[in-house]
């Protein structure tokens, strides 16, 4: 699917400009390249033994994740609903929140910073909206 199905149902550019299947073709090479690399080391720490612990996934990383997914969840009605500024700003401090940040300069600076960054790019630089 990701080497062939997808990209071939991406059109194919006029003569002259780029591709627009450039970047979805790198992003699927960095896919693939990514995931065999995650088999190989999946299939060399085969061999754990009897001490490795039967359970796939610990408790604490199964509540991170949904902590994580329920962050994205309200960031989405957040979207939907109210403002994709105000989505942002709880998606990335409910993040850093989540993943144990405390610090009041972390939690103010980095989502200022990335969506003023974002605001910038694509807004002043590119001059396009993010719709």
């Amino acid at each position: 699917m990701l080497i062939f199905v997808i990209p071939s149902h991406i059109a194919q550019a006029p003569a002259g400009f780029v591709s627009p299947r450039l970047v979805p073709n790198m992003m699927m090479i960095a896919v693939v390249g990514l995931s065999v690399l995650l088999m190989l080391k999946a299939l060399r720490g085969m061999s754990y033994g009897p001490h490795r612990d039967k359970n796939l996934f610990s408790r604490h990383e199964v509540r991170m994740a949904l902590r994580l997914a329920m962050i994205f969840a309200i960031a989405i009605a957040v979207f939907v609903w109210l403002s994709p500024l105000l989505a942002g700003v709880v998606l990335i401090v409910g993040t850093l929140i989540a993943l144990g940040e405390r610090g009041p300069v972390a939690l103010v600076v980095m989502p200022v910073t990335l969506l003023l960054g974002v605001w910038l790019f694509f807004y002043q630089l590119l001059g396009t909206a993010i719709l």
